[in-house]
């Protein structure tokens, strides 16, 4: 079973974070664990919109799994050759268990990052970290430039 801590990146962070996302997983690997790494959350990350992630999980994800059960912020999907996933959310992150094949976790992503391209993951136990959405560099350089135009 895979786990991650799935979070959503302000906007105005976004630039700051690229090329230093190692120092963001160390932060976000003790999150909840100590009151400080809480407030640091809660400055680098957007609180998570309940409605963007039922659309993201409801709508995108939902699609290709046969059962889907949902209760009080927490969801299971099932498919019958992938496995499942069980969702559940907190104010800053998507706490995601995915039993079963690569692709479920693969899934998740696409239909996250389909709703928005900040969402950062981190995965308990193997050191990964990263993007959910390929970040386009020069996109954010010239929306930057044009600020200070």
């Amino acid at each position: 079973m895979r786990s991650y801590g799935i979070y959503k990146v302000k906007e105005m962070y976004q630039p700051f974070v690229i090329g230093r996302e190692r120092l963001l997983y160390d932060l976000l690997k003790e999150d909840g664990q100590q009151d400080d790494c809480m407030r640091e959350v809660d400055y680098l990350c957007d609180r998570l919109e309940e409605e963007l992630i039922n659309e993201a999980i409801l709508t995108n994800l939902g699609k290709g799994f046969t059962s889907i059960e949902c209760r009080e912020g927490e969801y299971k999907l099932t498919h019958p050759v992938k496995g499942s996933i069980l969702i559940s959310r907190s104010s800053y992150s998507l706490n995601v268990f995915c039993d079963g094949s690569r692709m479920l976790d693969l899934d998740l992503f696409v239909a996250l990052s389909g709703s928005d391209d900040r969402f950062f993951a981190v995965m308990d136990g193997y050191g990964e970290w990263g993007w959910l959405k390929p970040v386009k560099y020069t996109d954010l350089r010239l929306r930057q430039e044009n600020v200070f135009l």
